[in-house]
């Protein structure tokens, strides 16, 4: 029984700088390239996305970034620059491939085998999974993410259904068939040269008991904290009868109350892999998985950074390697669900931009969802984000009070406010006066309180207006001027 402490500090899941920094529209998977991008962009550095797919509802496959010092440029696609040839990740991403590397340098890979459906029948696949023995793993070779994986299969009418799936839903011309790793749990480790930045496993579906709660009431509760979490808000658990079954073998109902700290897994390992929960364990794992990982990222000629996936039966403390992405995705470190966030954007922008700017400006972010919507809409196929502020910000709010202060009005102070690149909003409140809050220079908001005391339009009569004093902006805001 694993018992946890309810009294860690729940703010130490996310970094930060990055709290109140991720915006609508930055959800799930989105958290590894924006957060990269925003390092950068904080930084000092030049950003421009590009849409590699006009109307692509694929954001990760979509949507690419550059970042620039003027000097130097790297595309990226999620965590993973230009830097890396197509040579590499080829080698990288192609399962069979990357096994065959691996097994050169010595590192611990499952007993595994690849065939090709249209020169092997699911018939002989079949007999090579009798040989190894059951359980087993089956997973086409092109797919990332957990698409198109089965584990733990049990008897041959199961690998019949897993390798007709495989072929026929996901389109696979070929498939990998490995021995199963019994009780293990899945783990993901962030390399960089010789060195884990990051460890996480990923628990199935699971509560944390507080002595007076059942099982379905902790559900409840666990899924509030999923929402909060960007990088996992989708994963909500939902009660069925494999949940039910599961539970049952465990003597356990929904209506069990567990004691206070104690994990109970509501899902059986390997399953619901869309749904796992990602828990920091940088500071506490084996060294010895560390450096599997090392071994393992190194195997692949001119990776210089990315992930390394590895399971582990953490009853008897040994590991395997079953895959390396050369992607990166990093969000299970920057928003763990549990446990210490570690700063990845920042040491890929050290490693790629070691001339760049060390301090960010971390009082301002970016917007992601209009560039989806631009791009999803086939509007723009590049967009550069606007550099960010540089030099001492200040604040300053307005009240107008007057008459015919309508949408016309208030766009046009907009524009204004634009043109000047001051950052804000404006909007109406409930006694229909309009409320400014403009952050910028003292030059940007002079000249912006000049046009409007000079504003006129033919209706529009401005009455009365207030101005608070400057102050130096210290907040964290988005870099648009809106209307609200």
């Amino acid at each position: 029984m694993e018992v946890i402490s309810l009294n860690k500090k729940i703010a130490e899941n996310i970094l930060p700088h990055l709290e109140n920094s991720i915006p609508e529209g930055v959800v799930n998977h989105h958290t590894s390239y924006y957060t990269v991008a925003l390092e950068g962009w904080r930084r000092g550095l030049k950003l421009t996305f590009h849409n590699s797919k006009r109307g692509g509802r694929v954001p990760s496959k979509a949507h690419q970034y550059t970042l620039s010092d003027g000097t130097t440029s790297y595309r990226f696609f999620c965590a993973r620059s230009s830097y890396v040839s197509e040579e590499t990740i080829k080698i990288a991403e192609n399962k069979t491939l990357a096994y065959e590397y691996m097994r050169k340098n010595n590192v611990p890979i499952p007993e595994t085998k690849t065939f090709n459906f249209s020169k092997t029948s699911i018939e002989n696949i079949c007999k090579f999974g009798s040989e190894i023995g059951y359980p087993l793993v089956v997973k086409p070779t092109n797919r990332g993410g957990g698409k198109g994986v089965f584990t733990n299969i049990k008897d041959e009418n199961n690998l019949i259904k897993s390798l007709t799936s495989i072929r026929d839903d996901f389109n696979s011309k070929n498939v990998i068939i490995e021995k199963y790793f019994e009780n293990a749990v899945d783990y993901r480790f962030y390399v960089m040269g010789d060195k884990v930045l990051a460890a996480s496993k990923s628990y199935s579906s699971n509560v944390i008991g507080d002595g007076k709660s059942n099982i379905r009431e902790l559900i409840k509760i666990r899924n509030r904290e999923i929402k909060k979490n960007v990088a996992t808000k989708s994963r909500k658990i939902n009660i069925d009868d494999n949940m039910k079954d599961f539970l049952k073998s465990q003597n356990m109902s929904l209506e069990s109350v567990p004691l206070v700290g104690e994990r109970i897994f509501v899902r059986e390992h390997g399953t619901y892999l869309g749904d796992r929960l990602n828990v920091d364990c940088t500071d506490d794992i084996d060294q010895k998985f560390k450096d599997y990982a090392v071994q393992a990222l190194n195997s692949i000629p001119g990776l210089p950074c990315g992930s390394v996936d590895m399971i582990i039966n953490e009853d008897i403390n040994e590991g395997i390697v079953n895959e390396i992405n050369s992607k990166g995705e990093i969000m299970m470190h920057v928003l763990p669900f549990e446990g210490k966030a570690r700063d990845i954007p920042k040491a890929i922008i050290d490693y790629y931009f070691p001339n760049a700017s060390r301090d960010r400006n971390e009082n301002f972010y970016f917007e992601f969802k209009p560039i989806k919507d631009l791009f999803l809409t086939g509007v723009a196929d590049e967009i550069v984000v606007p550099q960010i502020p540089t030099g001492a910000e200040y604040i300053k709010e307005f009240t107008l009070k007057g008459n015919n202060l309508g949408s016309s009005y208030m766009r046009r102070l907009r524009r204004r406010a634009a043109l000047l690149n001051l950052i804000g909003n404006i909007k109406k409140n409930d006694e229909g006066n309009i409320q400014i809050k403009a952050i910028g220079s003292r030059e940007q908001l002079d000249d912006f309180e000049i046009f409007i005391k000079d504003s006129k339009l033919r209706r529009s009569v401005l009455t009365d207006f207030k101005g608070s004093m400057l102050s130096e902006f210290s907040g964290v805001s988005n870099i648009n001027f809106e209307i609200i």
